[in-house]
């Protein structure tokens, strides 16, 4: 009977092994996972590489005797086989917390409360290797159980039960798909230490674990391709968006209708005035297909076109300065212009005159590069709330997103009533 175990637990061990392996390797080359989510799997499949690997060099040497260093042996991968299982149960209560999308997730008071059992669990251990109250390896290097075993059990139920806690408590913020993995990782496990019990010494626990992880990695997968290509639309709704925001009729219209009346009175400024606006189109419609970002300078021989097309609608009553100061860097398409946009029809143009300035202001700092757009118009009370950006323009909403999108970095405003407006571009290293 007791070589019938061996050769069942080796199955068992080898095939579990093997998993984890398998779902290290699948981890590696995935995609789509998200990077902190790909962070917490590498840790799960290799804690289980090495949980299973102090099990299957148990298995392989239990019969080795006449030498005291099987026995050292056998202790150092019994122990390891202890502590490597109870970091799972820790890294798994962690996995839930942070799928729920809590920024502070990591000082949440459950995990608190699962790290001190984990620690509970830990002490045992070590007094273990003093007493031998939970188990121990004789000198003819035999394994058996103390009669505090039971005792050992109980941090690790105590925290599977916990995670069961989480799920139902938080179940509003996972997915359908989430909730199914979460419940067969923290149930099968569950169940095979039960079985594992009754059978002593047939390791169900460990494939149990290994195909509970594995199979919740496939639904993280699942989960985030569906994100992945939700997301993907939506990026292509907002490129879709941003030509709406940028081509709008009002502006067509009047650059058209400055174009007519330079055909009749100036024909050599008509010609100038066409070329800008051709240009002009097809910045944007190129644009669409970029969603990477490109040279600066790029951009602004982009702006420098819509402006002049400006200067030849309202002469002298709009000056443009440049105070360009660095051009070593890259910003997403389409970003610079709708500010440049705003600051003369909501800026200039609002003065009591009609007249005005607008700026355009490239500064390098230690960590961050900034693009600052600036009016002299009548200023606004702006309002940096949550709420109240979902006010803003389509188009200010747009360059938003594609900066914290694209580069990482963030769009910022500074107004004054009476004294202009400064829309500030971020950009960090």
């Amino acid at each position: 009977m007791t070589d019938v175990i061996r050769t069942t637990n080796l199955i068992l061990v080898s095939t579990g092994f093997i998993v984890s392996l398998v779902g290290l390797v699948q981890v590696l080359f995935s995609r789509n996972i998200e990077k902190k989510t790909r962070y917490f799997f590498y840790s799960l499949f290799s804690v289980l590489e090495l949980y299973t690997l102090c099990i299957l060099i148990r298995e392989l040497t239990h019969s080795n005797v006449g030498s005291y260093g099987w026995v050292v042996l056998s202790k150092v991968v019994l122990f390891g086989q202890a502590f490597f299982a109870s970091v799972l149960t820790v890294l798994i209560t962690a996995f839930l917390l942070f799928q729920t999308g809590e920024e502070n997730w990591i000082k949440n008071k459950v995990l608190i409360a699962t790290i001190i059992l984990w620690l509970c669990y830990q002490g045992l251990l070590i007094s273990n290797i003093f007493t031998g109250s939970i188990y121990e390896v004789d000198d003819n290097n035999v394994y058996s159980r103390g009669p505090m075993f039971a005792v050992l059990v109980v941090p690790t139920i105590m925290i599977m039960i916990i995670d069961l806690f989480i799920i139902f408590w938080k179940r509003k913020k996972y997915t359908s798909k989430q909730i199914k993995a979460f419940l067969v990782y923290s149930i099968l496990p569950m169940m095979a230490m039960i079985i594992q019990t009754r059978l002593l010494g047939v390791h169900f626990i460990v494939l149990s674990s290994v195909l509970a992880t594995f199979f919740m990695l496939i639904c993280i997968i699942s989960d985030q391709n569906e994100k992945y290509y939700k997301k993907e639309a939506e990026n292509a709704q907002l490129k879709i968006n941003i030509l709406l925001a940028q081509i709008q009729p009002h502006f067509l219209y009047n650059s058209l209708t400055t174009i007519k009346y330079l055909c009749a009175k100036d024909s050599k400024k008509a010609e100038e005035a066409l070329d800008y606006f051709i240009s002009y189109l097809r910045y944007n419609v190129d644009s669409l297909s970029n969603d990477a970002p490109i040279e600066f300078e790029k951009e602004l021989e982009h702006v420098k076109g819509y402006l002049e097309l400006q200067k030849l609608r309202f002469g002298d009553d709009l000056d443009i300065e440049y105070d360009i100061e660095t051009t070593d860097f890259k910003m997403p398409t389409l970003t610079l212009q709708p500010l440049v946009e705003n600051a003369v029809n909501y800026g200039v143009r609002k003065n009591e005159d009609g007249q005005g300035i607008v700026k355009i202001i490239t500064r390098k700092k230690d960590d961050h590069v900034e693009v600052i757009v600036e009016d002299n118009g009548p200023g606004f009370v702006y309002d940096p709330s949550p709420n109240a950006r979902q006010k803003l323009h389509v188009g200010v909403k747009n360059v938003m997103e594609r900066i914290a999108r694209i580069s990482g970095g963030e769009l910022t405003y500074e107004s004054e009533m009476g004294k202009g407006t400064r829309a500030i571009i971020k950009l960090y290293k």
